[in-house]
């Protein structure tokens, strides 16, 4: 049953069987009537019954076989000499309702030939003119309905399925989302848990190296690593409250996380020129960026003298983390490249690139930065290059042993 249908055509759309029935029987009437009426009684023989019977029955398959339905009723028509209006109109109404353009036009001349011809040839010229009033009206008329009709279906059809269709994007697009937010969450796991576990390990091994030499160093190591573990969980209900929409996922502080770093061992110097950025997604993809580049560096510089973290805010953001190891030490286990893989897509939200791998001495992370709108209009209003000093240390390297 079509969407939207009156009570009427509802009722016959529940009841097919039944009006299928009064079709048959009121084609039937209607044959047998026009006979009696243009030949006299003598036409209800039973062969004339037998006929418009058969015309009349073949109107059950008038949906699935047309054509067959409108040759019975134009072979009836023409072996009778009867009038079969009201079949000939459900005929070429089906036709033009279940059939294309080409099958209907075959048809109806087809149709009209068969049936002129018949009626010149039991009434003449006279008769040529009552079969174009009665059977060229009819056919037109069936025509013009049944192809209404179809174009209606296939309107429908059209918008069920384009209804499918949107409905199909929008599961798909419900599935693409699933996929990113659960990217992001690896991300942001990977971020929280891999990089400070990294952090904590490397802290606990030098406590244990020096707990006999200098209990001093490795009570400050171990100090630290428990203040990582709780850097660390902080950041994990962040990331749970950034979940659940009802906290803000603010970025880290860059300072500590590189003091972090040197009390792990690694001779970290952090540089900086020109103002901090404004939007926070863009101080989350630097803070994200210098942390993966200094966890890649602990964990496979081969005793590096120098890591420089080089922040350059003057124009578009260029973020460079570069080592001076002497090769890269063997891995303790195979990493995911989930590190790389999050900070290239973090890149990509805001226009950026990443470009990571070994230089002549040692390896370098590399991202550039499109500024936003209050970004560009903090570096326009930050001091020149003769007002300010061009590079500004926030640190001094430290010695590889601490």
């Amino acid at each position: 049953m079509e969407t939207g249908a009156g009570p009427v055509r509802a009722f016959w759309a529940r009841h097919p069987r039944l009006g299928s029935g009064i079709l048959v029987v009121l084609c039937f009437l209607t044959g047998l009537g026009s006979d009696v009426l243009l030949w006299g009684p003598e036409r209800a023989d039973p062969w004339s019954l037998a006929l418009n019977a058969v015309v009349a029955l073949s109107l059950l398959w008038r949906r699935s076989l047309p054509w067959m339905v409108l040759a019975v009723v134009v072979a009836g028509d023409a072996l009778t000499g009867s009038t079969q209006v009201m079949a000939f109109a459900v005929a070429m109404y089906s036709l033009a309702a279940h059939r294309s353009l080409h099958a209907v036009t075959a048809g109806s001349v087809g149709s009209l030939l068969v049936l002129g011809a018949e009626a010149v040839h039991r009434s003449g010229r006279d008769g040529l003119g009552a079969f174009i009033f009665f059977y060229g009206i009819t056919l037109i008329g069936s025509v013009l309905v049944g192809a209404n009709v179809a174009t209606r279906r296939r309107y429908v059809q059209a918008l069920l399925d384009r209804a499918a269709q949107l409905a199909r994007e929008k599961e798909q697009e419900g599935r693409l989302a699933a996929a990113r937010e659960r990217a992001r969450i690896a991300h942001d796991l990977h971020d929280i848990v891999a990089h400070n576990l990294t952090i904590m390990v490397r802290l606990a091994d030098g406590a244990t190296a020096v707990a006999d030499t200098d209990p001093h160093r490795s009570r400050r190591a171990v100090e630290r690593a428990a203040e990582v573990g709780r850097e660390a969980m902080k950041d994990m209900r962040r990331l749970l409250g950034v979940l659940r929409d009802d906290a803000p996922d603010v970025p880290g502080d860059l300072e500590t996380l590189v003091e972090t770093f040197r009390i792990a061992g690694l001779p970290v110097t952090l540089r900086r020129r020109g103002p901090d950025p404004v939007s926070p997604g863009l101080q989350r993809v630097v803070f994200r960026t210098v942390q993966e580049a200094l966890t890649n560096a602990l964990r496979y510089a081969d005793h590096p003298r120098e890591v420089l973290v080089d922040l350059d805010y003057t124009g578009p953001i260029r973020i460079a983390v570069t080592d001076d190891g002497r090769g890269t030490a063997p891995a303790p286990s195979v990493g995911s490249e989930q590190g790389l893989i999050a900070l290239r897509e973090r890149a990509a939200l805001y226009g950026g690139t990443v470009e990571a791998g070994p230089q002549a001495v040692g390896w370098a992370v590399r991202v550039t930065l499109p500024l936003s709108t209050q970004d560009t209009a903090s570096a326009q209003d930050a001091p020149s290059a003769q007002d300010a000093p061009s590079t500004q240390d926030t640190s001094s390297t430290q010695d590889t042993d601490d």
